[in-house]
């Protein structure tokens, strides 16, 4: 596994929520059809078809932007992802507005207890 301590750490709260024995998979870094990756794109597949996905973005910093919120959208349109999540540490500051437009594009921010 790659990435750095804070994409570690979150990669243990993902794969709690998305259990291996359920059929998840997660795929780290994952390149996408523009060039980009996300974080990771965790998966359950019946007969080799995705059947669920999930894309999830680890923002280890002071303050959340639009632009992250922004990316992770763009991340779910290329993907077809029925789901999007932030995990962001636990001092980051997320603006009103920033929560306004994740909650308006459905795009969920979970605190962690990363620097608590």
């Amino acid at each position: 596994m790659s990435g750095t301590a804070f994409e570690l750490y979150v990669y243990g709260t993902v794969r709690r929520r998305y259990p291996a024995f359920d059929g998840w998979e997660i795929i780290e870094q994952c390149p996408l059809p523009d060039g980009s990756r996300v974080d990771f794109y965790v998966v359950r597949r019946s007969g080799g078809r995705v059947t669920q996905a999930v894309v999830v973005e680890a923002k280890d910093k002071e303050v959340l932007v639009p632009d992250d919120v922004a990316q992770i959208i763009l991340y779910k349109e290329l993907t077809g992802a029925q789901e999007t999540i932030i995990y962001i540490a636990n001092d980051c500051h997320i603006p009103p507005s920033v929560q306004a437009y994740a909650r308006q594009a459905w795009v969920t921010i979970n605190r962690t207890q990363w620097r608590r």
